[in-house]
């Protein structure tokens, strides 16, 4: 943190619960500044819905990758890459953001795409936006690998719900 690669977001109104921390690439996202009104205004409910993580706020989880359009955050195929997604889809244009566990609750969101721009879940899109993850984490955590874990309690410790 101190080398200004990753910086903790901190909620609008509210304690964090879970922390996360995000890349440079997902602070401009969310903190601006934006040269259209319109983004601004998509990337300010993109940061409230990364707030819902933080705060604690009770959070669906898909059970099966690619699976529960209601999910708020998945796991990704295939679960030993430990690439997890956060869906963000209203309004237009739906974002995800990229990102692994460090440790249970302890997300670290790395990257982020239009849900438009990855086409179907077996598409090379995906598979990109999965490795660059990967890549990210590595340039960050060179010697530390993501968390791991069996079940989603073992990434989240209370308040979600499969879907």
């Amino acid at each position: 943190m101190d080398e200004g690669r990753l910086f903790l977001l901190s909620p609008a109104i509210s304690l964090v619960v879970r922390p996360m921390f995000v890349s440079q690439e997902i602070k401009d996202l969310v903190l601006g500044p934006w040269n259209d009104p319109e983004w601004a205004i998509r990337c300010g409910l993109l940061r409230a819905d990364l707030d819902r993580f933080i705060t604690g706020a009770r959070i669906p989880v898909a059970a099966r990758p690619y699976q529960a359009r209601s999910a708020y955050i998945a796991q990704l195929d295939q679960p030993r890459d430990e690439a997890w997604e956060i869906r963000s889809r209203d309004p237009e244009p739906s974002i995800r953001v990229f990102g692994r566990f460090a440790m249970t609750n302890w997300f670290v969101a790395l990257t982020w795409s239009k849900r438009a721009d990855l086409e179907g879940p077996d598409s090379r899109e995906w598979r990109d936006a999965i490795e660059t993850c990967k890549a990210e984490w590595r340039k960050l955590f060179p010697t530390y690998d993501p968390k791991t874990g069996d079940n989603v309690h073992d990434y989240i410790s209370a308040k979600y719900f499969l879907v």
